[in-house]
């Protein structure tokens, strides 16, 4: 046998790969945010704790650990990491082994000269390893291999996606809750007030000082001030269920807090736009899923070109079992084929326009993932701005308010003022108190809204804890 040309193996190996190679493409970005402040703290890792709440803490590790479309996003990154195995191990040869035991009779009518000499029957023991491997030569199973490892990179980022909406979902449902039950007892102090302004008019109306109109008017407040702790409690109940749903404890039940709601925590920074692009995990999943796209282009390309295969095999054969591995009985074969594509009817070329038009979708889908993501943010950091003015006003309301309820208290002991300025005040503070409430919650939604703009904080960056 002659010599295999294993100078034109190697010459095969390193050839090219067909197909564009991937540049990130350009898109509109901007230096900075023009809604950014000064100073500001990192995201951290774990940014939910920034809100010093260990009960909030329990509850996001609960979700994490039982939220269905987390499990749903981890499975997809073993799914992902299982093609790609596949994929890479296609690059590789493929060893089989076979081992046959075969019986023939043979027909004494048909013309055979070693009939009479071997008899009818022929046994056969054959036992060989056989290989096949595919010469990547125009870089067919590369551009594979780039795709599948971009589909399990683009899993990877998916599953922060949900992991960073799950955690901001827990987070606003916490938040919610707590801000509920001081709306609750807000309005339980309202009702309070309300109903010994009713108590009020009807010893008016005994002594001749007020008249029907009167008394159905604070009828209709004491109505509106029930209905009003009534939306507070059902709140409050909501978010409990949404909790429950999310931690996967359907019969969550969590005890109720009095004083301040959930605290604010202190601003976090925004970076610069150009950090989007490495940051933000739906961004960089719709960028490999363009890298996948693109090397798609290159395989499809390079199987309309001739495909080289390389076969070999060893074995040993013969008619007796004993003998099998005798020193005559070896067997080899070496092989290269080639198979080239002829004539398809122009399915080959529409394959490629087909990935091209793919390719240009998903570079579409990528730059308007940045450009929604820039918007996210703008917007996130006006609502923290904002939130944080209402905040400050709501405050100054609130120390007012208490003010007023004991200049109040001190008037009507000193026999200056009766007892309505009194329940006017009383009603006034329980009122700033329920604002607060309202305010510091949109603080917290802003806040929250603003890291998972951001893209939270990755993995990989240094000193984040």
């Amino acid at each position: 046998m002659k010599p295999f040309p294993w100078f034109l193996f190697a010459g095969l190996l390193a050839g090219c790969a067909l197909g564009p190679d991937y540049e990130r493409p350009a898109t509109p970005t901007a230096g900075a945010y023009p809604e950014a402040g000064k100073g500001g703290d990192a995201v951290r890792a774990e940014w939910w704790r920034s809100f010093d709440d260990p009960e909030l803490d329990a509850l996001v590790a609960k979700a994490f650990a039982a939220n269905t479309d987390l499990r749903v996003a981890v499975a997809r990154i073993a799914e992902a990491g299982a093609v790609l195995g596949e994929v890479e191990g296609a690059a590789l040869p493929q060893v089989d082994a076979s081992v046959t035991s075969q019986q023939i009779k043979i027909s004494e009518g048909g013309f055979n000269p070693n009939l009479a000499l071997n008899g009818r029957v022929r046994t056969n023991q054959r036992a060989a390893l056989a290989t096949a491997f595919e010469l990547d030569f125009w870089g067919r199973l590369r551009r594979a291999e780039e795709g599948a490892r971009a589909q399990l990179l683009q899993a990877e980022e998916g599953r922060r996606v949900v992991g960073l909406a799950v955690g901001a979902s827990v987070v606003r449902a916490y938040a919610w809750l707590r801000a509920a039950e001081v709306r609750a007892a807000a309005a339980t102090e309202i009702l309070a007030a309300r109903e010994a302004e009713v108590a009020l008019v009807a010893r008016r109306v005994r002594v001749g000082a007020a008249g029907p109109a009167e008394v159905a008017a604070a009828e209709v407040f004491r109505a509106e001030a029930v209905a009003r702790r009534a939306s507070a409690r059902r709140a409050r109940a909501q978010a409990e269920h949404l909790l429950g749903a999310l931690t996967g404890q359907p019969a969550l039940v969590i005890a109720a807090r009095t004083g301040d709601a959930l605290r604010v925590p202190a601003p976090v920074a925004a970076g610069l736009p150009s950090d989007l692009l490495r940051r933000r995990p739906d961004v960089l999943a719709a960028e490999q899923a363009l890298v996948a796209a693109n090397a798609r282009i290159g395989f499809v390309k390079a199987s309309r070109f001739p495909t080289f295969s390389l076969t070999a095999a060893l074995g040993t054969e013969s008619p007796d079992l004993e003998s099998l591995f005798g020193p005559r009985n070896s067997t080899s074969a070496l092989g290269l084929g080639a198979q080239l594509p002829l004539f398809d009817a122009g399915r080959g070329a529409a394959r490629v326009d087909a990935a091209t038009a793919v390719r240009d979708q998903a570079a579409a889908a990528y730059e308007r993932s940045v450009l929604n993501a820039f918007r996210e943010v703008r917007d996130a950091l006006v609502d923290v701005r904002e939130t944080a003015a209402a905040a400050g006003a709501a405050e100054r309301r609130a120390r007012a308010a208490r003010e007023a309820f004991r200049v109040a208290e001190a008037r009507q002991g000193a026999g200056q003022a009766g007892p309505a300025e009194l329940l006017v005040a009383r009603r006034d503070q329980a009122e700033s108190l329920a604002a607060v409430a309202e305010v510091r919650l949109e603080r917290i939604t802003a806040q929250v809204d603003l890291i998972r703009a951001l893209g939270g904080a990755r993995p990989d960056e240094p000193g984040k804890r």
